[in-house]
């Protein structure tokens, strides 16, 4: 039953984030997700990965303004996983697993009337039962913030 990342397909995601200005250029951020991905493995089974991973970080912006280039490390728990696979019986068995959750990511921050937009790239991986799930993700993201960051005008 052993697969390796080969035999993934490209995956998809959803994640709710927010974050809380700690300076002019900071935010402590809090983030929950689900990450899909679909197996290959040549049964034509609906095979594959789920992760749900709850996730705290700290954004610091390069220039110290609050946008603009970014690096965002992140740590968290993974509250749900469950990889299903079809074993040499054909029968479909589904590993469970929680473990701690690590991510580095970067990217950029950039307002268009008023709004933030992220564009981000991000490392991540679930440390579980002696093994790891890791993904690389791209997005491009609208981003909510509670409270705001003292501007001068």
């Amino acid at each position: 039953m052993e697969k390796i990342t080969k035999d993934y397909k490209l995956g998809f995601g959803a994640f709710i984030k927010t974050g809380v200005p700690v300076s002019d250029g900071s935010d402590v951020t809090l983030e929950i997700g689900a990450d899909f991905f679909f197996l290959n493995d040549g049964y034509g089974t609906r095979d594959g990965t789920i992760m749900c991973p709850l996730k705290a970080g700290y954004r610091y912006t390069l220039n110290g303004t609050g946008t603009g280039f970014y690096v965002e490390p992140q740590v968290g728990f993974n509250l749900y996983g469950v990889t299903s696979l079809t074993d040499n019986n054909g029968e479909t068995v589904n590993l469970k697993y929680h473990g701690v959750v690590a991510a580095a990511g970067t990217g950029y921050l950039f307002s268009i009337w008023n709004t933030l937009f992220d564009v981000n790239l991000r490392y991540e991986t679930v440390i579980a039962h002696g093994g790891s799930n890791n993904l690389m993700s791209l997005g491009v993201t609208k981003f909510f913030s509670f409270g705001r960051r003292d501007t001068e005008n």
